[in-house]
């Protein structure tokens, strides 16, 4: 379950702190002085916990984010992480977080910066979890060390669950939609505004992020009709982008949660409100009791989904990602390096669908405004042959079975359901980020899956963010060290390519097809849109006692024909657009 692929995620944030050697200079920013601590082995300065905004509390709850209170009466030690900002779930069995899970006063972010190094490329990075779990208090400084301390990191938290997207008609009038996204927003203003005094180049800013991260960097980019352009970030990294339906802020589901939501709290009855409105009963309601009603109304939803997820709000949010992205063009940013892992539904579907009356009860309950002919239309690109093999095995991708029928998870109509929800939610979102990147003036784009066993959700962090040399998980320091150098060279150099120099430096495994004049910029055209696979190969042979070594295994792949017309099926999707919202 969900629940399963967030360890890798849980054991990159509880990762010991890097020792501190020393003091790190005073950062002065004017409403506050921080210090934080020097680490030598990496040689780097750490700043934690710095605050980027006030604590969205009392009348300042479901408002846009209000800048920090100016206290220069003390240098504040930047040693800690901030608290995290109130924990919701997701509808899947298992434990819900404890309330309280956090603090409403939690707009924090923290830098970790090369030393003695000035006018560095930034990134940005956004916490994954649904827009309902999870936080910025994660350690990237073994990737800045692969590539040489060649950018600094900038993480940060927002508000979530329901403190973040809660959503209605007397929010919009009251309060702001999406604060979640306002609070992504104001960090970048932030950056904009003080990171030259760690060292960094603010005209050279690249936001990343997977799942719900992934997915506000795809709404950033969104953001105002592309109307900032290239003002708060230049380069996007968009892994896994998480769309879920996006509904109109005022619609009938979004309203319901809203309504849920305030009657647990118990905001609904006259006696408890008063002369106020449920919303005025909101802003002055105990904390812990919106947490619980938080954590107990997000999984209302469906199976695998939250209630509280960004909306179409008509001014951050002008369009549903769908219409936006597959228009082209009107984004923000200028490049882009976007992905998937190649078994991204598992954990979001229900494990009951054993036949097509099934997959469809599945198709309608996902999306309940889908006609009988879409339904058809669906059922043409994913219907399940008679003779599918019972196998568990992934699909190479090139070659059938593919991924619409069979995965080392499950086969027949269970594989087609989660194949189905996979490419609604988290893969065609990363084709149509790439495809408006492409299409925009100047524009470029560079794509690639993840694809190393089991490739589940959320398992491309873990090679990612771990020093380069962890041993396990069945990936090599090749494969670590080149993964890590493909974000690298696109934060630093805006192309993720490997150069000559890092491909000659691998003394086995096969890295040549991520090389520069190999990898391909993403075109958007079918049959001619260029995919970077990259996996391990390797592993026990069948009827042979010896166990060849596991190497790293990149290769260029088409994308629209990929996984049997993976191209076709997104099309079909983004036709009907209008019937999933989204």
């Amino acid at each position: 379950m969900f629940s399963k692929t967030l360890l890798v995620l849980v054991g990159l944030l509880c990762q010991p702190g890097l020792s501190q050697s020393a003091p790190a200079p005073v950062v002065d920013l004017g409403y506050a002085m921080y210090q934080g601590f020097y680490n030598e082995t990496y040689d780097i300065n750490i700043y934690r916990g710095m605050r980027y905004a006030a604590p969205p509390v009392g009348k300042l709850r479901w408002q846009r984010p209000h800048p920090p209170t100016y206290n220069r009466s003390q240098v504040n030690q930047a040693i800690d992480y901030g608290s995290q900002c109130p924990q919701s779930r997701e509808n899947v069995p298992g434990p819900s977080p404890p309330v309280p899970s956090g603090s409403e006063d939690c707009l924090f972010l923290n830098v970790v910066a090369p030393a003695s190094k000035k006018n560095l490329p930034v990134m940005v990075w956004i916490h994954g979890g649904g827009y309902g779990l999870m936080n910025g208090s994660i350690d990237l400084s073994s990737m800045m060390h692969t590539n040489g301390n060649s950018f600094i990191t900038v993480t940060l938290n927002y508000r979530l669950g329901a403190f973040g997207f809660l959503s209605s008609a007397e929010v919009a009038e009251s309060g702001v939609l999406n604060a979640g996204i306002h609070d992504m927003q104001s960090a970048l203003q932030w950056v904009q505004k003080y990171i030259h005094l760690f060292g960094g180049n603010p005209r050279q800013v690249t936001i990343a992020g997977e799942s719900a991260g992934g997915g506000g960097t795809m709404l950033l980019a969104m953001a105002y009709g592309g109307g900032f352009n290239t003002a708060l970030f230049q380069g996007v990294i968009a892994s896994s982008p998480y769309l879920p339906t996006q509904w109109e802020y005022d619609d009938i589901t979004p309203t319901e949660f809203y309504y849920q939501f305030a009657d647990t709290v118990g905001c609904l009855t006259e006696e408890t409100r008063g002369e106020d409105s449920i919303f005025e009963c909101l802003v002055s309601a105990d904390t812990v009791d919106l947490q619980n009603a938080s954590s107990i109304v997000s999984p209302s939803a469906l199976y695998g989904q939250w209630a509280f997820i960004p909306v179409t709000d008509g001014t951050m949010l002008q369009e549903r990602p769908i219409s936006q992205l597959v228009e082209g063009g009107n984004i923000n940013g200028i490049r882009i390096l976007t992905s998937n892992n190649a078994n991204e539904g598992p954990a979001f579907t229900p494990p009951d669908i054993a036949s097509e009356s099934a997959f469809r009860r599945f198709l309608f309950d996902t999306y309940p405004r889908l006609s009988e002919e879409n339904v058809t239309n669906i059922l043409a690109l994913y219907s399940v042959p008679a003779d599918t093999s019972s196998i568990l095995a992934d699909s190479d991708g090139e070659n059938p079975p593919y991924s619409t029928t069979n995965s080392q998870f499950a086969f027949g109509w269970q594989q087609a359901a989660t194949n189905l929800y996979a490419e609604t939610t988290f893969i065609c979102s990363s084709y149509w980020l790439a495809d408006a990147f492409a299409k925009k003036e100047g524009g470029k784009a560079w794509r690639y899956q993840f694809s190393v066993p089991p490739a589940l959700h959320s398992l491309d962090l873990e090679p990612m963010f771990e020093p380069a040399d962890t041993t396990g998980g069945g990936i090599d320091e090749v494969f670590r060290t080149a993964f890590q150098q493909l974000w690298g060279n696109f934060i630093v150099n805006g192309d993720p390519a490997l150069t000559s120099v890092q491909i000659d430096a691998a003394d086995h495994g096969n890295i040549m097809a991520a090389g520069s004049g190999l990898w391909q910029q993403w075109s958007g055209l079918p049959g001619e849109s260029s995919m970077l696979s990259i996996n391990m190969t390797g592993g026990v042979p069948a009827n042979s006692s010896s166990s060849p070594p596991l190497e790293a295994a990149f290769k260029i792949a088409e994308a629209t024909s990929w996984e049997g017309g993976r191209g076709d099926r997104c099309q079909l999707w983004a036709e009907l657009g209008p019937w999933i919202v989204a």
